[in-house]
């Protein structure tokens, strides 16, 4: 059965925040969280917002300006979010941004060891079912009609943060 994040932890609470002071600069007009668990990021929208966890249905017949999907595909089928990207590039609207940010490769054993001593949700690390690299995340944009307008890397090369827009 699939399961909200535990944020309430102090490092988990530390690392949201520090992912929505990263992609603050790019939130513009109407914003889908995609996995936004509670909807921790309305205070910084100043537009619409809607969140989306598991019932994708409530996306349809919307469009947005910004789509975002913080520490969310790593949790997703490598696949599916090929699938999840040609529906986030539908409703999008044209100039509108889709927000990711995933843990590195680097990240892995350093969450792993966290989780084992009790830092880290470990349910949350044990739901991690890929993690992305560079080259992935320029292949998604790529496959999916999209195109990488940033990419960088923060949290001391733990986290990346990929914006990706209409070709």
């Amino acid at each position: 059965m699939r399961r909200m994040i535990d944020s309430s932890r102090f490092i988990e609470k530390f690392l949201q925040n520090y992912r929505f002071k990263i992609v603050m600069p790019y939130l513009k007009g109407d914003v889908l969280d995609f996995g936004g668990n509670k909807g921790e990021l309305k205070r910084y929208v100043k537009g619409k917002y809607l969140v989306v966890n598991y019932d994708h249905f409530l996306m349809k017949k919307n469009y947005f300006d910004t789509i975002v999907a913080l520490a969310v595909i790593e949790h997703i089928d490598f696949n599916e979010v090929f699938d999840i990207f040609k529906k986030f590039k539908k409703i999008m609207n044209k100039n509108g941004r889709v927000l990711v940010t995933t843990p590195t490769v680097f990240a892995k054993p350093v969450l792993e060891f966290w989780s084992f001593l009790g830092i880290v949700d470990s349910n949350n690390i044990i739901e991690h079912k890929h993690y992305w690299n560079k080259r992935e995340l320029f292949s998604l944009a790529n496959e999916t009609g999209l195109k990488v307008v940033k990419y960088r890397i923060f949290q001391f090369g733990f986290n990346q943060l990929t914006v990706f827009a209409h070709k």
